[in-house]
């Protein structure tokens, strides 16, 4: 009822409850709302805990595939073998890297992706065990596995080769006089000399292995000790000569890279130091023996033949040459044709000492390749000592001045040196290979003096220098230890049978 107090009502109502039950109430359903949410909640927390670590782990999983790759494939871009570049993948994970647990698998060539099958190519998979932290609590795995992928591969980095010096430090020896040809003695100033006159113009690329030093593409020092002598050089003796090429790789440096242009005007430097150095683009050619090209090698023996006559100005019949095993050959006038095939010269000249000697006369060699060694019971029916040669560098000359193996000059009377046209055999397109351990210079002399003339196809002489003194269009291209390019006048060289492009590393998955 109510009740009248002082001039006002008064209500009655209910007991007031007391706040601390009320409280007591609200705390027991926020335990409940968590006992219910916890699990959720450290499932979200350990999830993204363990994924975080998980993809950090992953992410330098992937980082040492990718360097592993990297690695093979640059060994194999060295010339070393398939096992040896396995064996460097999986060192780079398991020991430099230090991931000792990771499984390591290594397919030369890679066996999926866009390179599946390709040799140049390198595929590194990873696979590892990582462990859970705090999912394990909720039941998950205590151990996940996880893979990563990488392909490297090796890919042309430059244009057909057309020059490529071989050997990494050159024997410093001199050229000896040549009457008609070098009248005075030439030290070597460089693993590649371009001096003379003019300029040569390579329609390719250049690779230089001399480490020996010079300066870069931005005239920063570049390789291995002070010059002289230099990786590359050129002596102009007019202000244009130099060397003009689409690409210049070298492993030293360079006397001065303003002598060294693109073949094209108005292009960028094609100069490039401090390079890896290239594979010998030959080094899997066989000596000549009748197994490897039972077509073109003959183990008939000729003994030497010395050619004098005037057959050029018809006093004389033709000389006609067949392929077999010679002790030398020396041409000095007359008209001399050589029936296609294999040439082997095994010996010298008892009074010049060279192999083989071509100064003069009108010379018809159409798909010929002149072998040239100084191994004296060479056996063309079985390759020894020469296919035993391999990558061994030979011993150092003892004598300062090496007499040449090879003069042959290509200018006279229309004369015509064209190289082994053979595609199933493993010399096509070779028209002189000098054995690999032979030390001895080669000179070529290539003009247009006395009517047109045609010298085609590879040079290889993988220790020894090559002269080239030349003008106007060139056809060859050359593999050896050095070379030197004289030139009378602009050289245009457009080969006819160039190398392969040189390649460099590239991660491509």
């Amino acid at each position: 009822m109510n009740v009248f107090r002082q001039g006002q009502f008064v209500f009655p109502c209910s007991r007031p409850s007391r706040p601390g039950a009320r409280l007591r109430r609200q705390g027991g359903k926020v335990l409940v709302m968590f006992a219910i949410v916890l699990p959720a909640l450290l499932g979200v927390v350990g999830l993204s805990f363990d994924t975080g670590l998980i993809l950090t782990e992953r992410r330098h999983t992937q980082h040492a595939a990718d360097a592993a790759a990297t690695a093979a494939a640059m060994d194999l871009q060295l010339g070393k073998t398939s096992d040896e570049a396995i064996a460097t993948a999986q060192a780079w994970v398991q020991q430099e890297l230090g991931m000792d647990d990771a499984q390591v698998t290594v397919n030369i060539p890679p066996l999926a992706g866009d390179y599946a099958g390709d040799s140049d190519a390198v595929e590194v998979l990873v696979t590892r065990n990582r462990r859970a932290y705090i999912m394990p609590i909720l039941g998950s795995a205590a151990q996940n596995s996880y893979q990563v992928r990488a392909t490297a591969a090796l890919e042309d980095a430059t244009s057909p080769l057309v020059v490529v010096v071989l050997d990494p430090s050159p024997a410093e020896t001199q050229l000896p006089v040549v009457p008609l040809v070098l009248p005075n003695p030439l030290a070597i100033l460089g693993g590649l000399e371009v001096e003379g006159l003019g300029s040569a113009r390579i329609d390719g690329a250049v690779a230089v292995n001399c480490q020996w030093g010079g300066v870069d593409e931005n005239n920063q020092l570049a390789g291995l000790d002070y010059p002289p002598p230099f990786g590359a050089t050129c002596t102009p003796l007019l202000p244009l000569t130099g060397l003009r090429a689409r690409d210049i790789r070298v492993v030293g440096g360079v006397n001065n890279a303003d002598d060294f242009r693109h073949f094209l005007p108005d292009q960028p430097s094609p100069l490039h130091a401090n390079r890896l150095p290239t594979p010998d683009p030959l080094i899997g050619m066989p000596a000549p023996t009748v197994s490897a090209d039972p077509t073109n090698v003959n183990s008939t023996l000729r003994g030497g033949v010395s050619v004098l006559s005037l057959s050029v100005l018809g006093l004389g019949p033709t000389v006609r040459l067949y392929p077999g095993v010679y002790e030398w050959i020396d041409i000095v006038l007359g008209k001399v044709v050589f029936e296609p095939g294999v040439y082997i010269i095994r010996g010298k000249h008892p009074v010049t000492g060279v192999s083989l000697g071509i100064l003069g006369g009108q010379v018809t060699a159409e798909g010929v390749m002149f072998y040239i060694t100084d191994s004296a019971g060479y056996d063309a029916a079985g390759g020894s000592p020469d296919g035993n040669d391999g990558e061994t560098e030979p011993a150092e000359p003892v004598l300062t001045t090496i007499p040449p193996s090879v003069i042959v000059t290509g200018e006279l009377l229309g004369s015509r040196f064209t190289p082994l046209n053979s595609p199933d055999s493993p010399f096509d397109g070779m028209l002189l290979y000098q054995r690999r351990q032979d030390r001895r210079p080669i000179v070529m002399v290539t003009q247009d003096l006395l009517g047109s003339r045609v010298m085609q196809g590879r040079i290889y002489a993988k220790w020894a220098n090559t002269t080239l003194v030349t003008n106007g269009d060139v056809e060859l291209s050359i593999a050896a230890g050095s070379v030197r390019i004289l030139t009378l006048a602009t050289s245009d060289f457009t080969p006819s049978h160039p190398f392969p492009a040189a390649k460099d590393v590239y991660l491509v998955e």
